[in-house]
């Protein structure tokens, strides 16, 4: 089966923006698990909705501006807390504002997912922060949280963090920012097949795609563009 694309002509008014490639395949390979997706025209496609990979977290917070376009009903926007979710949050209100669009987000993310609230008239509209909506973090940590739970990955997990940590002269990247990019690269280079990028990580189960931690996102993902109760 071939992964999702987002190449398709086919034109749906519900769209998802994310953060580069990397993160297009994951959520595509993620969505292929979860049941999100189907066959168009000799293509694997997310159900109902398209993908858009939009470059940095000023990209995808930028894109809001298409919530102005007649054909849409629904953007949700995924990026990155990084070092301060708090700050995210706020830019993301301000681009709102920048915009002139009247959404109203309450003062914090919401731990399950955040969407606006059913209106004539106005778009749907959801913002998912990774890792969690609660911390701050990227989409490692998320992709951290869905490791099988078993003696051995728990085994090999530690052995990534020790070294890591012993390091000679220690780590040459930014430990505040970008430990967790860190780990899983090592983890997924000690794996059977090693150096498989992250999405092919979720479709080969390195990963499990229906842990508690891939839940409350999938959830939000259906509420959002309403493709079944959650």
């Amino acid at each position: 089966m071939d992964h999702p694309s987002k190449s398709s002509k086919e034109k749906f008014p519900y769209r998802l923006l994310v953060e580069g490639g990397a993160d297009f395949h994951f959520f595509s390979h993620l969505f292929v698990k979860r049941g999100l997706y189907e066959k168009l025209k000799n293509q694997v496609i997310p159900k109902g909705f398209e993908v858009r990979a939009s470059g940095d977290w000023r990209q995808v917070i930028d894109g809001l501006v298409q919530l102005k376009e007649n054909d849409l009903d629904a953007l949700g926007i995924i990026v990155d807390a990084d070092t301060d979710l708090r700050q995210r949050w706020q830019d993301i209100k301000d681009k709102l504002q920048d915009f002139e669009l009247d959404y109203t987000l309450p003062d914090d993310p919401a731990p399950q997912g955040w969407t606006s609230d059913p209106q004539e008239g106005k778009k749907r509209l959801g913002i998912w922060i990774m890792p969690n909506n609660i911390t701050k973090g990227v989409l490692e940590d998320f992709i951290i949280g869905m490791r099988h739970d078993n003696t051995d990955n728990q085994r090999l997990w530690g052995h990534v963090e020790h070294s890591i940590n012993t390091l000679p002269d220690g780590p040459r990247f930014d430990k505040s920012k970008d430990l967790a990019k860190a780990q899983v690269a090592t983890w997924l280079a000690w794996q059977e097949e090693p150096g498989h990028p992250i999405g092919l990580a979720v479709s080969m189960g390195y990963v499990d795609a229906h842990s508690e931690t891939v839940d409350d996102f999938i959830n939000w993902l259906k509420r959002l563009f309403q493709l079944q109760p959650s």
